[in-house]
């Protein structure tokens, strides 16, 4: 099996990032990525600019490989804005299924957290997740239940009032 087909097997999501290194650092498996984009869209405006301004690495928290934890170097590009109304003057390229705005997990490792949250809150899932190489504080946990929205709902609730209700034989039945 060749190296590019265990990575693929192992970090599908990193398929759209050209992965440098792999190594292990303690009990940690760190990985250097690079974007291979040379354009990149505005999140503001979506007008897209090769014109780079600078590149900088992010670091990424990621789910566990072989109950270890992942660590994500990532170098990304700064763009200019090429609209002069645009009130981004520069802005951070993102890679679709790996990175959010402000993000330090992968999406990946942030819908684990938010069910392991929304399973068994708090400790209980600060537990949980240090077992699975994941560790974050209850609170950070909490914090992630609160950031999802809100269900939609399915139907309005029916009130029931006075009228809505008879009195046969002595049981309670609702009328249509």
């Amino acid at each position: 099996m060749l190296i590019k087909e265990l990575l693929a097997v192992l970090f599908p999501h990193l398929a759209g990032v050209c992965v440098d290194e792999v190594f292990r650092s303690g009990a940690t498996v760190q990985v250097r990525a690079r974007t291979g984009t040379v354009k990149a869209a505005c999140p503001a405006c979506g007008t897209p600019s090769q014109r780079v301004h600078s590149h900088y690495v992010r670091r990424l928290s990621d789910t566990a490989v072989g109950g270890q934890e992942v660590l994500v170097h990532l170098r990304v590009h700064r763009f200019f804005c090429r609209t002069s109304t645009c009130t981004k003057a520069t802005f951070a390229e993102q890679v679709p299924g790996l990175t959010v705005r402000y993000g330090r997990r992968s999406i990946r490792a942030a819908r684990a957290l938010q069910a392991i949250a929304l399973a068994l809150g708090g400790r209980a899932g600060a537990r949980l997740a240090d077992r699975l190489a994941a560790s974050v504080s209850r609170m950070t946990l909490i914090r992630l239940i609160r950031a999802l929205p809100d269900p939609a709902l399915q139907a309005g609730p029916r009130v029931l009032g006075v009228d809505d209700f008879a009195l046969r034989r002595g049981t309670p039945t609702a009328r249509s």
